[in-house]
């Protein structure tokens, strides 16, 4: 994890970061498929779930 403060610990392996250095292609890019509603405070990542992102606010 890095050094940044992810809100749900137990499921940061979920996370779009993680899923990104682990090269999970095809997974990081059905979280892109749908409009997007928030962001992640900590990468700025714009995703369309909460649960994909450390800190997640929503940008709606």
């Amino acid at each position: 994890m890095s050094d940044n403060n992810c809100v749900d610990p137990d499921k940061h392996h979920l996370h779009i970061c993680e899923l990104k250095a682990k090269e999970l292609n095809e997974e990081v890019r059905r979280i892109f498929e749908e409009p997007p509603h928030f962001v992640c405070t900590n990468c700025g990542v714009k995703v369309s779930r909460a649960e994909n992102v450390c800190a997640p606010k929503a940008i709606d």
